[in-house]
Order: structure tokens, then C-alpha cells, then sequence
């Protein structure tokens, strides 16, 4: 499932972090046969570890700006109750290791206000202000109904000078996913998108990815969060394998790690478990589908339990 090469550079990104008993890592790895690029998120809530993060970036090449914007965060969590979590999200390309990562907060549901909103994507922004982000981001919460939510906001900073704002919206089914993709008029392909939900009975609820520049952009991410029980991510995987996505080896190699499993190192101890399936979309309506893989701090090891 993951090449040799793979495998490196998880090892040398993990070097610093993990094991980190309060945070959660996410891994992000492509479904597609012969797509072996993993990438790596972590989520944190704790001052202890916003500071030892804070202290490990700014030992880093070119990275003072993420530790200045952990200090931001440090911050906005001790003057408001309204942060759920922090991200920070690293491609893993083995070229090099100074690139700044995607940054992300995680708001808490009841926050959905376009001023409370453009405060975190100034925070996430370097403290830089910008209108017409500000604007995009009014536009986007006002399209918004009852129920539907910002789950996370965040700045691809990974991107370099192509970044994008993202934000990761929940509360939609079908209908309602595509009443809000017209009040905000995304300009991507709804046919393609529409095709995407055929026949997934084995679905939880979804999340859509949206992001803009300068303009809302025609990529779109829909997560597929499926239903507990492992038929469910078998289902689904047949479903991609029968689209020509992957083949059956790699469907069993998936469905291996998607295994809850305890994973230990040194006097720490994990749950690993399915987060979720994506399907994007590109610009170019090039469809990929991705599986995110959890590594959760298991609390009551902790206890001796």
C-alpha cells in the first residue's frame, strides 16, 4: 500500500511529533493503484502542545511564521471558548522539508457568523487581512441554512504561491448540498458531482471541501463518512474497484489498514481506525478518491485499562 519512498518520508515528518499522546494524526492516503503519496494532519487542543509545537517549528527553516501563528493560537485559546481544535497539514512530497504546512481550525458548531469566521482566517492568514477573502467568506455563511456548519476553516499554505483558502462545510444531503453550491454559484461541473452519490446506502453523512482564491474555485471534495461495520468501507471500496479506481490488491491492502487496531510506541498507545472516504473533484474534472486513517489517543491505556 505504501512504497519504500513513502514509508521515508512519513518516518522523517513523524520525527519531531509522535509520539504525542494528546494529539491526533490523520493519515491521507490515495485509493488509486500506483498513487502511493501519503500525507500527514495533526489535530491539537492543548497549550502544552500548541507550545511544544510552537518550540519544534521554530527550530526549523523558514518556518517562524507557523510558530508565530501557534503563538496566535495560543492566544485565541485562552480568550475564547468558540476553538473545538487546531490543524496543521503537511504534504509528504520528499522534496524538501521547509515548506510552510496548511493550517486549519476547527470551530465549535453553534460558531457561523461571517465576523467570527474572518477572524479565524485572519489568525490562520498570518494575521494578514484581505476583503475580498473576507467578502467570499460572508457570501459563503450566509448561504448557509439550519443545521449546516463550518466544521473546518483553514489556508493551504502548503501551496505556496497558489494558495487557497478551504473550508470543510457539514450539515448537507444531496438537495441541500446543491441549493447552497447555487446561492454561492460555484462554477464546478454538477453533473460529474451528482454522479458521485449513486448508490451509497453504506453513507453515514457527507461533508463537502470548498475553497477559493480569488474566486470560488470548480474543485470540490465530498467526505463520505460511512456507517460503523467493516461491509460498509468494503462496499464502498467495490464500488471504486468497479469504477476502475484501483484494483483488487489494493482494495485488500486498504481494507487491512482500515482494521481497528491498538498501535503502541514507547509508554503511549493509539486506536487506529477509519476517519472517512473522500472523492475529489478538480478543476479539471479529474475525479480521486482518498481514505483517511486515524490514529486517536487511547485514553484509557492511559489508566492501565
Amino acid at each position: 500500500m505504501v512504497s519504500f519512498l513513502a514509508a521515508d518520508r512519513i518516518e522523517k515528518q513523524l520525527t519531531r511529533f509522535y509520539p504525542r499522546q494528546e494529539l491526533t494524526y490523520v493519515f491521507e492516503f490515495r485509493v488509486e493503484s500506483g498513487k502511493d503519496q501519503v500525507d500527514l494532519a495533526m489535530a491539537f487542543a492543548e497549550k502544552d502542545d500548541l507550545l511544544f509545537l510552537k518550540d519544534q517549528y521554530a527550530q526549523k527553516n523558514n518556518q517562524s511564521k507557523v510558530a508565530n501563528w501557534l503563538d496566535n493560537c495560543i492566544q485565541l485559546l485562552s480568550k475564547d471558548q468558540a476553538v473545538k481544535s487546531f490543524w496543521v497539514e503537511s504534504d509528504l512530497d520528499g522534496i524538501r522539508d521547509d515548506h510552510i504546512p496548511s493550517l486549519f481550525i476547527s470551530p465549535k458548531k453553534e460558531i457561523n457568523s461571517p465576523q467570527e469566521t474572518q477572524h479565524f482566517f485572519e489568525v490562520l492568514n498570518f494575521s494578514q487581512q484581505d476583503k475580498r477573502s473576507n467578502d467570499l467568506l460572508k457570501e459563503c455563511v450566509n448561504a448557509l441554512q439550519d443545521g449546516q456548519y463550518i466544521e473546518h476553516l483553514g489556508v493551504m499554505h502548503s501551496r505556496g504561491n497558489t494558495k487557497t483558502t478551504r473550508l470543510y462545510i457539514r450539515g448537507f444531503n444531496v438537495s441541500s448540498l446543491f441549493v447552497f453550491l447555487d446561492r454561492i454559484q460555484w462554477p464546478g461541473d454538477k453533473e460529474l458531482l451528482v454522479k458521485q452519490f449513486d448508490d451509497m446506502t453504506m453513507v453515514s453523512y457527507i461533508s463537502i471541501a470548498i475553497e477559493f482564491n480569488d474566486n470560488w474555485l470548480p474543485s470540490i471534495g465530498i467526505e463520505f463518512h460511512l456507517k460503523e461495520g467493516v461491509e460498509h468501507s468494503e462496499k464502498f471500496l467495490s464500488q471504486l474497484k468497479d469504477k476502475g479506481f484501483c484494483s483488487s490488491k489494493r482494495v485488500e491492502s486498504i481494507i487491512d489498514i482500515l482494521q481497528p487496531q491498538k498501535i503502541k510506541s514507547a509508554k503511549a498507545s493509539f486506536r487506529r481506525k477509519l476517519s472517512h472516504f473522500k472523492i475529489n473533484i478538480g478543476k479539471d474534472g479529474v475525479v480521486e478518491p482518498k481514505v483517511y486513517v486515524q490514529l486517536i489517543p487511547d485514553y484509557l491505556s492511559v489508566f492501565g485499562f
